[in-house]
């Protein structure tokens, strides 16, 4: 049978909200934003998309072509935001999980907590929505970039018959749709994959039908094969960066390209995403990308599992038409007295 018999995942969908519906809306937690201005220019799929040299957040944020540089330094941010503005959303009971922490963070003064509690439904921890600065159709490209850590809980708990996502990068009409591309953790296994039109397309190689690479690049994770040494495995408790960079030739035809790399705490660029001739589709030619998601949503996720509370944090999310530099060691990395867990 095709893998991608079994590969659905219901998503998360949002629907443009109403003030009446808000509270039972998946939450976004925010945090300081500011813009850095547009280009005219994007980047085209031939440019080179791995600078090699680690650069600190504000000087990623100066860089040309940015969009969003999102540091989550700002106390004012860190309330419930309006739909549709950038910033946090509250969890399935109402309450904002999203919190500033300013003891664990990759720079600044604080990066942005979620908190998955025991006993909590799919949408446990709220969610960050970030307005991306500009709308992505056909024949354009974007980059994305963020860091991000996990609690040992947040990879071992048994969340049973679910997965917990990471990013959603979508149109902010809807997280499940036919414009997508989500990262999730496959299966509680420990490594993320990739999936877009919910789920119903993953980023495997050979169109899903093994044997197929669940990661390509700079991995060879084969489908039923996983090991440490072929596919990217989540640290526990050590910053991470993930870099998208997606470019749109023509919607429903295999002319785009999706590419994903990811940098250990002041490491560079390892490629775990490579997909050249990509259909990307949209629910309506007239839209287009405008909207990244962070969010630990788990479809399906039962109220009943008694779990230890579990948590991830996220920091420095830029959004830009130009290249992203990888990071520079985090402020936890240099500091002997950080935290790990």
């Amino acid at each position: 049978m095709a893998l991608l018999a079994f590969l659905v995942f219901p998503v998360l969908f949002f629907q443009r909200a109403t003030e009446a519906r808000k509270v039972s809306d998946p939450a976004f937690e925010g945090a300081a934003a500011f813009r850095l201005g547009t280009t005219t220019h994007p980047s085209q799929p031939g440019d080179s998309a791995i600078p090699q040299e680690l650069q600190g957040f504000e000087a990623r944020c100066r860089a040309q072509g940015g969009l969003v540089c999102q540091g989550f330094d700002s106390s004012d941010e860190f309330a419930a935001a309006r739909y549709p503005r950038s910033g946090l959303y509250p969890a399935w009971d109402g309450a904002i999980r999203g919190t500033m922490d300013t003891r664990i963070k990759a720079s600044g003064s604080a990066s942005l907590r979620f908190e998955v509690p025991s006993h909590s439904a799919a949408n446990a921890s709220g969610y960050w929505k970030q307005e991306m600065g500009k709308e992505f159709r056909e024949e354009t490209a974007f980059y994305v970039q963020f860091r991000q850590r996990f609690s040992k809980e947040m990879l071992k708990n048994n969340w049973g018959d679910t997965n917990w996502k990471q990013m959603i990068i979508h149109n902010q009409s809807a997280t499940c749709g036919a414009l997508e591309l989500t990262t999730v953790q496959y299966y509680n296994a420990g490594f993320p994959t990739m999936y877009t039109e919910c789920g119903s397309r993953s980023l495997f190689s050979n169109n899903g039908q093994p044997p197929t690479k669940l990661e390509q690049g700079d991995y060879n994770c084969w489908y039923g094969k996983y090991n440490s040494k072929d596919c990217f495995y989540y640290p526990v408790g050590e910053w991470m960066t993930f870099y998208y960079q997606i470019s749109i030739g023509h919607w429903g035809k295999p002319d785009s390209t999706v590419n994903a790399w990811v940098a250990l705490d002041g490491k560079l660029y390892k490629q775990w995403i490579q997909m050249p001739n990509f259909i990307l589709s949209a629910d309506r030619p007239s839209e287009g990308f405008d909207t990244v998601t962070l969010l630990t949503y788990m479809t399906g996720k039962s109220v009943g599992i008694d779990h230890p509370v579990a948590y991830t944090w996220y920091d420095e999310l830029i959004v830009s038409t130009q290249p992203i530099a990888p990071p520079t060691p985090s402020s936890d990395a240099q500091s002997p007295t950080a935290e790990r867990h």
